[in-house]
Order: C-alpha cells, then structure tokens, then sequence
C-alpha cells in the first residue's frame, strides 16, 4: 500500500494518496505518509506537524528522521533539521549531503566540508564529488596550522585537526622528535599547543616566534601542578584556550602571577562530541549503572563501593559495570579485597578498557561520574549523547557544565536522581545544544580570524 501511495504522489494525485494512507494500520507510517504527501503538495508547516507525530511513535526511525529533517532545512531551521538529521543511526550519502547544507547555511564552512567530504566518499555520483571538490577549492585558505602534541595526550584533537584541515592547510604533530616538532613548527603560520605542559615549555622558550600566531589549549592538570605553567613563556602565546569557566579559578587560584599574564588572553571554547558517533536511542529506568574512566584518584573509585553498598540495601539489582583500566595498582589490590570482604563482587564487575563504547553502554541505564575534579567529563557527554541519564558527583564547576539536577554531594542523594523522570530526549538534546563538535569549530573559527 505504501509503494502505491508513493505513486500515487509521484503522480501528483494527492487527494487519492490522503484516501489510501487514512487506511494504513500503522499510526506511525500513516502519519509519516501524511507528511509526505503534504511536503509535495508544498505545505511543509503542516508536513512538519506529521512527521513530529510520527517520531513519537519511534524517535529514532531513520524514514521519518529523514523527511522532518528535510522539511525543516527547507523552512530554513537549519539547528533543528541537524539535530534530527544527525539522530539517523546508518546514515547514506544523501544524509550526509543535507548534513553539509545545513552547516554551509550557517557559515560552519569546515564542518559542511567535512559533511560533503563523507557523502562523496560514499556516494556513486560524480555530482556528489564535484559538489564537495567545488566547495573544498572555494573556501580554501592557504593558512598553515601545526598542532603540536605529545603522545598518548592526543584524544581530544584528531576531530579538530580532521575538520579544520576541510579548508586550512593542518599539520597534525603526534611526537616527541625534535626535529619534527621544529619542522612544523617554522612551517605554521597558527601553532597550536595541545596541553600547556612540557612541550609547550619547550617551544616557548627555545623557538623564536617569528611573527607567528600561538595558541595554547589547557585542559586541567596543568594546572594542578607547578610542573609547567610557571615555565611557559606566555608573552610568546597570543591565545588561551580553556575548556571550561572554572578552570578560570584554578588558574587564579594556584598560578596568581600567570594568571595576571593571560587572563586577557583566556578564551572559553568548550569541548566537542562528534554526534555521528554515537547512536541515540530512548531508554528508561533500570538497575544498570556504569561507569567509563581510567581508574585513579582524580574518580574518587573507593566512592564507587560505597555508592554500590547503599543502592544494594535499596534493591539487591542495581549493579554497576565498570570500563576502564587501572592506573594505580593500590586501587586494583584494594578492590579485589573489598569486593570479597562485603559480598559485592556480585554486583560490581570490572570489564576493563573498552574500545566500543556504544556496545558497552547499549543495555545501560546510568552513567556514574565521581570525579574529585573535571575540566569536562566526555564520559558524561558521551552518555548523554546516547541518551543515558548521568548521576554526577558536585565538583567544582559540574553545575556550570551539566544540569544541576543531575547532581548529588552526598551518597543518600542519589536515590532522589533515581527517582526523578528519565528523559532521554532531554539528556540528548543537552549535548546537542551545548558541546557538538559544530560549535566547537565555529568557536575556534572566530578565535583563529581574531588572530589575522
């Protein structure tokens, strides 16, 4: 019935395809291919109604996310047509292309590059290729960027470096040669310091600056030691990029006189998820929580069993899933005993690094974060991307970075987050509103044309 309908609207026989849809069982294609036939009749107001009815029957059908996204590109909403574009869990070309209009509609010309770049990798039509080539050639500039990085530091920058290089020209230094580092380092026009530690010691004092832009990205524990930021020569750094408000403070705090040298130099530019990574999907109140960290002091893990001990004492099925490996053999000697001493080996099991986080996180209620400090938290976001509630420990700036009600100082409180309404869609739209790797882009856009 439905490929008769879609005939039917090919043809332009709309009034005969309204009779045949009012027939279809299924509210969710009935309503869908209500939608339809209104985008082609070209009212796409009362299209979209349609398709908005049709996703609460199934908010992640790849049909329906498909044709509301469309629709509201074409009225011009290109955030929201993202946004539900963006939730299609196998995305084909045609996806990616319309991806690309909505970021080149609002001038995030690295991002729509980076959109194109995928549909034409996939797509069977030379337009597709020439359209990403055609654009890749407009909007080029003939700017050098090094990012410099030393190894096992790089998580955070292959997604910036991957879009930017859409329209600069991006030398990606992973390394700790000399000579390399040099290399890119006379060969950039922008250098971009990744962590504000050894080797941005190393670069600030002993290369000449030569009329080049830097910036420096400071993540945290940088500045919760005396190791490196007192080393850096900060009149050499044009930038400082913080990833959050409050690290603001831990600068003030521990680093005075740095901080008087580059609070005029400090801008914020959160950090980024590439949402196309992660499959978003409604879920609901359960038993299984998890947690997703290496296992050191900063995430407080000794929290971690006495949360557990107080969950168990409520329902003897809350369990908790733990990816991650140890750092300090302490915590590996000191669980092994504690699990067996209080009976909790049944309830807490350590999976040790995950490299799918999708597939652990898939039968996933809660996300646990204990963290004594977090310039971030990307298992929080990651999480929440996916559309798991997350439960977070208060530290300094956790209710600056996600929704307060989210979060608990002391143990007895969690049972209040466990009792408020689970809501997906809501933990979902958090991450797509305020850390997509959309806006981080834009932000460093505007940091870099600042620089000239």
């Amino acid at each position: 019935m439905v490929q008769k309908i879609m005939k039917l609207i090919s043809q332009a026989k709309f009034d005969q395809a309204k009779q045949m849809a009012e027939k279809l069982p299924d509210s969710l294609e009935k309503e869908n291919m209500f939608g339809m036939i209104d985008y082609y009749e070209g009212r796409l107001d009362e299209s979209i109604e349609h398709f908005k009815k049709a996703l609460q029957f199934d908010p992640i059908n790849s049909d329906v996310l498909y044709n509301y996204g469309k629709a509201l590109l074409d009225i011009k909403d290109y955030k929201e047509s993202w946004r539900y574009l963006m939730r299609i869990h196998n995305k084909d070309w045609t996806v990616y292309d319309l991806l690309g209009d909505t970021q080149l509609a609002q001038g995030n010309i690295p991002m729509a590059l980076y959109y194109y770049g995928k549909a034409a990798e996939i797509s069977p039509l030379e337009e597709m290729k020439k359209k990403y080539l055609e654009h890749k050639k407009e909007y080029h500039k003939d700017t050098n960027i090094a990012i410099l990085c030393l190894p096992g530091l790089d998580n955070f920058i292959h997604d910036i470096a991957n879009v930017l290089s859409e329209v600069y020209n991006v030398k990606l230094v992973v390394s700790t040669d000399g000579n390399e580092i040099v290399q890119a380092y006379e060969w950039a026009d922008i250098v971009w310091l990744e962590w504000a530690n050894e080797l941005a010691v190393e670069v600030t004092n002993k290369l000449e600056k030569k009329g080049k832009k830097i910036v420096c990205r400071l993540h945290s524990y940088e500045a919760l030691t005396n190791a490196f930021l007192p080393r850096i020569d900060w009149e050499k750094v044009d930038n400082v990029i913080l990833v959050s408000e409050h690290m603001k403070e831990v600068i003030r705090t521990y680093h005075e006189s740095v901080y008087e040298k580059v609070k005029n130099k400090i801008v914020i530019i959160h950090n980024g998820l590439n949402l196309d990574r992660f499959k978003y999907k409604p879920r609901t109140k359960g038993y299984n929580l998890a947690i997703v960290a290496h296992i050191n002091y900063k995430k407080d893990p000794t929290m971690w069993l006495q949360i557990m001990h107080y969950l168990t004492k409520i329902d003897e099925r809350y369990n908790l899933s733990i990816a991650g490996d140890f750092q300090d053999y302490r915590y590996h000697f000191y669980f092994n005993h504690m699990l067996k001493e209080t009976g909790l080996d049944k309830n807490i099991k350590f999976v040790g690094f995950v490299s799918n986080i999708d597939e652990f996180l898939e039968d996933k209620n809660y996300i646990l974060s204990t963290s004594v400090h977090e310039s971030f938290g990307y298992n929080i976001a990651e999480a929440m991307a996916v559309g798991i509630k997350p439960i977070i420990h208060n530290f300094v700036g956790a209710k600056s970075l996600w929704p307060g009600e989210l979060t608990f100082n002391f143990i007895d409180e969690i049972s209040q987050i466990l009792k408020q309404y689970y809501n997906s869609n809501s933990y979902r739209e958090f991450v797509e509103n305020n850390y997509p790797i959309e806006r981080q882009i834009l932000g460093i856009l505007v940091q870099f044309s600042r620089l000239g």
